[in-house]
């Protein structure tokens, strides 16, 4: 319980990123609770705003919702949450108490640039990036699936990726056979599960890695590996029988030996 409501805290830091925009909800909250003169308008929507955060922060709800889609992406409850009509409720609710058009403006510029500073501008570098494939995947993933495409032995050949890589290959290309999607949905065997817990840790047992990986009969392993690790990690693998194949960036590509 105590990790589920770590993750839902995590999450929670996750999603606004140290923006303010959790103070304003907050304040759009407190107003419309003890000011809002239009009190079941209000009520309506505080409400649900009150659910919202139970369902997110209840060890019991949290955890269902976890297990549905995965604690990797439960910043995504977020969504649910009415912050935008709750601190617009509140700001037109407030603005409505000034009777002088005039004096309204400084209230409007204010709301504005509180609106603009709080949040990230979506041409910030690294939300969107020009890639060169149709498919539009990451370019690092297109040519990892290019590589698998042109060396496997045979259709049914399987690879196994870490989460990140795992979630793009079949976007690029639906014939390429995963061990596992991501966060090890779809895993064909409780071996399956070990593969994936053992990869997707900060620092993997390779040799793990590669005794499960050869149970499950994958012909391609493909994970991130730094320049100062390459050498040894690459020892480890051919011990398993995966020789290295390609790298990619940071993607190093192994394949089962014969």
């Amino acid at each position: 319980m105590r990790e589920i409501l770590q993750n839902a805290l995590t999450s929670w830091d996750k999603y606004w990123d140290g923006s303010i925009y959790p103070y304003l909800l907050l304040g759009a909250a407190l107003y419309l609770l003890f000011f809002e003169k239009k009190r079941k308008q209000a009520g309506y929507l505080l409400g649900y705003l009150v659910i919202t955060l139970a369902l997110m922060f209840c060890p019991v709800t949290a955890a269902l919702i976890e297990k549905c889609i995965g604690g990797m992406v439960y910043w995504r409850v977020v969504w649910i949450l009415p912050a935008v009509p709750a601190i617009a409720l509140g700001f037109t609710s407030l603005l409505g108490r000034i009777r002088n058009a005039k004096l309204q403006i400084f209230p409007v510029v204010l709301c504005l640039l509180l609106v603009a500073v709080s949040g990230t501008s979506v041409w910030q570098a690294g939300n969107y990036v020009k890639v060169q494939n149709n498919q539009k995947v990451p370019d690092e993933v297109a040519q990892v699936a290019e590589v698998i495409l042109n060396r496997r032995s045979s259709e049914d050949a399987l690879t196994v990726a870490d989460n990140h890589m795992a979630s793009y290959l079949r976007v690029y290309d639906a014939s390429i056979q995963l061990a596992f999607g991501r966060d090890g949905k779809g895993r064909r065997s409780g071996n399956g599960k070990r593969l994936f817990n053992s990869l997707n840790v900060p620092e993997p047992d390779y040799g793990l890695v590669a005794k499960y990986a050869g149970k499950e009969n994958c012909e391609f392993l493909v994970f991130q590996v730094t320049s100062e690790r390459a050498d040894e990690i690459g020892q480890i693998m051919k011990e398993y029988g995966y020789e290295r194949i390609s790298a990619i960036n940071n993607y190093n590509i192994f394949q089962i030996s014969g």
